[in-house]
This record gives structure tokens, sequence and C-alpha cells, in this order.
């Protein structure tokens, strides 16, 4: 109870320091909680999960073979991959294990502006003769074809999504850029003409979508070709192409439809499997494969590594940091001790009971702190998370509590150091200094009594020499009395 009592007091007499001890160490285990929190996120987002996606893979021309189709010249037709050179591909499906293989079709055409609807502008136009169009129409055969859709995916802010099982033919979706354009509403109907007849088709405003994705290099404001323009582009349900019948068995020009495919596999391994086959047979000069879902996964995950850099460098710094300013903090609280160590042991105090008493004026701020801030870094290492890693979460994981337990250590490290400078405490040094001023005074009362045993002495040395003459006057007058008797005889 002595050493408890002790310490408590200690700690309330300097209650800033105290103060200080609490914050440090609680605001050091919050970091590093949730550094680790976001550290085993990142781990897990690029491991566990990245391995359980379901990629799509697509074979599309590269970005340099992409600028040598050009859009104002219908003989850049002949550089599509056919829908029978896709076919081939997808045999390749079969040898990696694959026993149904499943894809993702869309087919796109320029379409031309007609009767009062207007496309948004490009910056360098050409004449619907060169160019097929002012606006691009695509048919996706399921909802998959917007994950993989060229241009980006997007979501639908007003009216419904497409209904790719639908048999009406004239559903579409426009975006909201050109609903404004021609003023169009959910329900509305407007034209597009063929690009390659003067024939006229009619569609309705199923629903109004915007991009969720940023936009591709010269497709967005930047495109040289309205029809380039990805907010040009008319989403129409499957039916819609067979409706109209713009599509033939011989197609010319600009009616050559343009395909788009995408591969459905099971496990980023048989992605990998899949590339590597396709490979293989060779693809056409000019094109590559990739996988627009997976690439979409790893771009979620910038926030979440961005933050986790940080919060690498962040955890050093607290374990160095709060550890350094502990062990000062600590420091401060043993300077000039030696006194109170030595008068502790002159009262009977052991070296290990005052070592208690240090460690424990240490342990009494910290814990606490370790405690709250710990609690805290575990609460809200999720809902901080999504805040600051794009809306992923990361939730404290068991991974957490060896972050605990290294800023566990370092207090407890620092409470054996408090300890310790009780035990190794030089007091010895400090008897010495009160023997010697023990040792100063009794040599100042010496030389106070020498000084004033002269006097004593002197005053002796008188009352003897009285004494003496007092002696030789008596004897002389008994030597004349008896020199008197003798002259009387």
């Amino acid at each position: 109870m002595f050493v408890l009592t002790n310490a408590w007091s200690k700690v309330i007499r300097h209650k800033w320091r105290s103060i200080m001890m609490l914050l440090v160490a609680g605001i050091m285990i919050f970091g590093v909680v949730f550094a680790t929190a976001v550290s085993s996120a990142s781990n897990k987002a690029h491991g566990e999960t990245y391995q359980t996606q379901a990629p799509i893979a697509v074979i599309r021309p590269s970005a340099e073979m992409e600028s040598k189709i050009k859009g104002d010249d219908a003989t850049s037709v002949k550089k599509y991959m056919s829908f029978d050179e896709y076919g081939t591909y997808a045999m390749s499906m079969q040898q990696i294990g694959v026993q149904q293989p499943q894809f993702s079709i869309g087919i796109s055409l320029p379409m031309r502006q007609a009767g009062t609807t207007k496309a948004i502008a490009g910056k360098s136009d050409e004449s619907a003769e060169k160019t097929g169009g002012e606006t691009t129409l695509y048919s996706y055969y399921d909802k998959d074809g917007i994950t993989i859709n060229p241009w980006g995916a997007f979501r639908i802010t007003k009216g419904k999504s497409l209904d790719y099982q639908g048999k009406d033919g004239k559903n579409v979706v426009v975006s909201e850029a050109f609903a404004r354009k021609n003023n169009l509403h959910v329900g509305s109907t407007f034209k597009l003409g063929n690009p390659m007849t003067t024939d006229t088709y009619e569609f309705k405003v199923h629903g109004i979508y915007t991009y969720t994705d940023p936009a591709p290099a010269g497709h967005g404001n930047d495109a040289k070709l309205a029809k380039n323009n990805r907010d040009n582009a008319i989403y129409a349900e499957p039916t819609v192409l067979s409706t109209d019948k713009l599509l033939s068995d011989n197609p010319t020009g600009w009616l050559n439809p343009r395909f788009d495919v995408g591969f459905k596999l099971e496990s980023v391994d048989q992605y990998k499997a899949f590339t590597q086959a396709v490979k293989t047979m060779k693809l056409p000069k000019g094109y590559e494969i990739s996988s627009p879902t997976l690439e979409r996964y790893n771009a979620t995950l910038k926030p979440l590594d961005s933050l986790n850099d940080v919060m690498g460098k962040v955890r050093i710094g607290l374990y160095a940091g709060g550890g350094v300013v502990l062990l000062l903090l600590v420091g401060l609280a043993l300077r000039r001790r030696s006194d109170e160590i030595a008068m502790d042991m002159v009262i009977g105090v052991t070296r290990s009971r005052i070592g208690w008493q240090f460690s424990l004026e240490t342990l009494i701020p910290a814990i606490p702190g370790l405690l709250i801030g710990g609690i805290a870094g575990a609460l809200s290492a999720k809902p901080l998370g999504k805040a600051l890693a794009g809306g992923i979460a990361t939730p404290a994981v068991s991974a957490c509590w060896m972050a605990m337990w290294y800023s566990i250590a370092i207090v407890a490290a620092l409470a054996i150091i408090a300890f310790f400078r009780a035990m190794f405490a030089r007091t010895s040094r400090v008897f010495d200094e009160r023997r010697a001023d023990l040792e100063a005074a009794q040599s100042l009362f010496a030389d106070t009594t020498r000084q004033k045993a002269p006097n004593t002495n002197d005053a002796d040395n008188g009352k003897s020499n009285d004494n003496n003459a007092s002696g030789d006057g008596n004897t002389t007058d008994d030597n004349a009395s008896e020199d008197d008797t003798e002259a009387q005889a």
C-alpha cells in the first residue's frame, strides 16, 4: 500500500506530465492499430479477395492500333476482328478446363443524327458521309456487357436500365448530356439515321445514364469526331438491331459491325491460363488481351494502396516517436531522485519497493492511455478506413493485437527502466555527502573549542602566579621572624 500510495501521489502531483504520458500512449496505440487494419485490408484485397474475382477477358486493339482505325475512313472497318475470329479464341477456353464457356457480346454501329436530333459536336467533325454518323449505337446481350464497355461503366440516374430479354425493339438509354442537348426525358422518342442509307429509326428513352468511370483519352470532351464522344453513345436492347434490320449477311462500309466479346472466366488463375492459351494461338497484329473487370477492381484499390503507404510510414513513426517521447517523460520523472531514494532507504524501504513505485508511476498514466487508444482504434478502424480509402472498409483484425502488444511492450520496457533506476541508484554518494557535512560540522566545532581553550589556560596561569607570589611573601615573612628570634637569643 505504501508503494501504491507514493506512486499515486507522484502521478497527481505532476499531473501535466501524467496527462502527456496518457495521451502519447493512447495516440501511439490508436495509430498503430489503424495502420495495421489498413495493411491487413490491403493484403486481403490484393490476395484473397483478388483471387476470388471472376474476370472477363477481352481482345481489343492496342492504343497504337486504335489510332490507326480512322473514324472518317470506312475502309478502317477491315481492321475489326470478325465474329468468327473471336470464336476461334473461344475454343481455347475448353482447353483450360472451362466446361461451359460463357460470353458477353456487344455490337456497335455509327448512326446519323436525324430529324431534330442533334449530337454533341466534336472538335474536328467531318461529314456523316465520311464518318457514318455523329452517334454510336451499342447493343449488349447481357448486363455484363456494361462492365466491359470500352467507354466506361455507367449507372442509370433516371428511368430504368435495359431489359436484355425485352422484345420492344425500341428501348434505349441515353446520356444526361445527350438528353439535355435534345430536351429528352424518360418516355421521349427521337430519331437516328442509317449510316449508309437514308433510312431513319425511332427510339424510345427507357432511361438516362451517367458514367462512373473516367473518360478514356479522345472519347470525352476532347473527342475529334462527335461519334467518338462517349456522351453520344446510345445503348440499346439486343432486339433493336434485329428489329431495325441493321445487321446483314453481307454488310458494306460503316454497316460492318464492330464486335466486342467478353470471355467470362471463373477465377484469376483461369484468366492467366486463358491469356497464355490465346498468346500461344497468336493474336492478330495490333490486338492484345486484357481484363477490364480486373483493371477496374485494381483501380478501386488505389485509394487504399495510397493510404496503406502513408500509414506504413506513420506506424514506424508512431513506434519510434512515441517510444522516444515516453522515454523522455519517464527520464524527466526519474531525474534528481537520488535523495528521495536515500531517504526512503534510511527509513527502511527496500530498493525493490522503491523500484516498484517508480514502475507504477510509469504504468498508472500509460495503461489507461493504451486501453482507451486501443479500443478507440479498433472501433473506429472500419468507418475511418471507409472515409480515407475510397469507401473500402478496413476493420480491425487479429493482426491488430500484435500491434497492441508492441505498444504494450514499449510501455513495459519503460516501466522496467524505471524499476532499475531505483535498483542501481548511487545512494552511497548521498551518504558520503551527508557524512562529509557531519565531519565538516564536527571540525568546525573542534576549531571553535580550540580557539576558546588558550583563554582558560591564561587565567589558570594567572592564578598560579598569584598563588606563587603569595607563597613567596609568606616565606619571606617567616624567614624574617626566624631572624628576629635568633637576634633576641
